[in-house]
């Protein structure tokens, strides 16, 4: 049976590295045979989760979500959090999911970790 672990980012993701840490986490996370791992995009996180990302850093946070998401991972977005910053659901990865705090809440408690960045 695998371990389930829910990591929670938060900030943008080229402010202060946690979420661009939180994406790397979760892809190795995934790679592990007995891990399974959902990103959650929270809050100014959610930019995360936009494509055409630019950056000038090596790597973008959304090529670390698209590796993520070819394994397997589940990247779940908070719907309120895009709606208040104006971001429409047709500007994010394909494949995420927009969710309200209820999912939110249900992904919490089937985890056996939640992290938090």
């Amino acid at each position: 049976m695998s371990e389930k672990i829910a990591l929670i980012a938060c900030e943008p993701p080229y402010n202060k590295n946690r979420t661009f840490t939180a994406a790397r986490v979760a892809l190795a996370a995934q790679m592990e045979e007995d891990i399974d791992a959902t990103l959650v995009l929270m809050e100014d996180g959610v930019y995360a989760g936009m494509k055409d990302q630019k950056s000038e850093q090596f790597l973008t946070t959304g090529s670390i979500i698209r590796d993520f998401m070819d394994l397997g991972g589940k990247v779940l977005v908070c719907g309120m959090c895009i709606k208040e910053r104006g971001i429409p659901e047709s500007e994010l990865i394909e494949g995420c999911e927009i969710i309200d705090i209820h999912r939110l809440i249900a992904t919490i408690h089937e985890s056996d970790k939640v992290l938090y960045f």
